[in-house]
Formats: C-alpha cells, structure tokens, sequence
C-alpha cells in the first residue's frame, strides 16, 4: 500500500511530501562549494585507503564504501595524511559521507 503524504518537518512548512524527508525548499543544497580540493596524491591515497579499509565504510559499517573521508574534518584541522582517513559511502547508498558533510556544516555554521 502506498504511503500517504506527510507535512515537511521543518516548523511551521504547509508542503505536504512524499519518498523524501523535507520539502524542495527545506532540503539543503549540494551545489555550495566546499572550498576542498585535491591534496597532492589524493588518487593513491584513496586506493591505498579502500584496500587498508576492505571497503567498510568507517560511519555505517557496511561494505560497498567508494571514497575517503577525513575523520577530522580540514574545516577543523584535520591533516592530509593517511591516518586521518577512512572509507565511506558517497555515490552509493546510504551516502554517509553526504550526511556528515551536512552535520559538519550545519555544526560550524551556528
């Protein structure tokens, strides 16, 4: 049986939504730059990564991870070295990287 649509949580949001957790309007954007670029051997430094990790990703525990992420983040210090990252989902589902981009941001920005 399909779901029925459900009000946007954000407070005070008439939209009613359906398969998704916040209205258009109240969905954060992926199209802010993050100010990240690539570290000289970020290519290498990512394989060696997903090997050392078997591909589990470091937040969910799940396999299937695709890239790197900084356990601390470069926005509070974290170096470019290969112990301050761990695998994690990003292209693929659940896309835990994405989640802890936007906690990140949404941390550093209060």
């Amino acid at each position: 049986m399909p779901k029925a649509p459900r009000r946007c949580p954000e407070p005070g949001c008439p939209h009613l939504i359906k398969h998704r957790r916040y209205c258009p309007e109240h969905t954060p954007s992926w199209n802010v730059p993050s100010g990240w670029t690539r570290p000289p051997g970020w290519d290498s430094d990512r394989r060696t990564v997903l090997e050392r990790d078997h591909g589990i990703c470091h937040i969910c525990g799940k396999p299937g991870a695709d890239t790197v992420d900084h356990l601390i983040p470069q926005s509070a210090g974290g170096p470019d070295r290969l112990d301050n990252y761990a695998a994690v989902h990003d292209r693929v589902p659940p896309h835990c990287h994405r989640t802890k981009t936007h906690q990140d941001r949404s941390r550093h920005a209060r």
